[in-house]
């Protein structure tokens, strides 16, 4: 299920926006360290657990060019709200 009726999500790497740890580790050169810190490879960190739970498909209930609200076919308890701040501009040639 893609395009307007779903989106397929995977997981490759995460990195937390804000690390209270780093803060608390490095003090007033925690933002510093925290921006510079390689992202994590959850994707792979969670493929070799269990194969397949990197990726998720969400099937979309509405999608227009500003909201999109979605489903976890798996997990049908909760729901998923984007909002699309703005379009993309491509040029030409």
């Amino acid at each position: 299920v893609q395009g307007l009726d779903g989106i397929r999500l995977k997981i490759e790497t995460t990195k937390p926006e804000e690390s209270t740890a780093v803060k608390t580790l490095f003090g007033p050169l925690g933002d510093v360290v925290n921006e510079n810190l390689p992202p994590f490879p959850s994707g792979e960190v969670l493929e070799r657990v269990m194969p397949g739970s990197s990726e998720v498909i969400m099937r979309n209930t509405y999608c227009d060019e500003e909201l999109r609200i979605s489903r976890n076919d798996d997990d049908r308890s909760g729901v998923y709200v984007w909002q699309r701040k703005k379009f993309a501009v491509f040029e030409t040639i």
